[in-house]
């Protein structure tokens, strides 16, 4: 995968499945990462779950 320190992903439908998947690699490999869904619960444990993956900052936002 390309260097992807300090760039940002917002990945939409995150909060599991492919979507999560998606986000935690982004997260490993140092990309600032915005995961989302329409439950707030689902976005908050996602965000925290993905917190520890890699270096970088993520974010939870619920959106529909």
């Amino acid at each position: 995968m390309a260097d992807l320190a300090g760039k940002v992903a917002i990945v939409t439908g995150s909060s599991r499945g492919i979507g999560y998947a998606i986000a935690r690699a982004l997260a490993r490999e140092g990309a600032h990462v915005v995961v989302s869904s329409r439950t707030p619960a689902k976005v908050q444990e996602a965000t925290r779950t993905l917190d520890g993956a890699g270096p970088a900052t993520v974010l939870g936002v619920p959106c529909d």
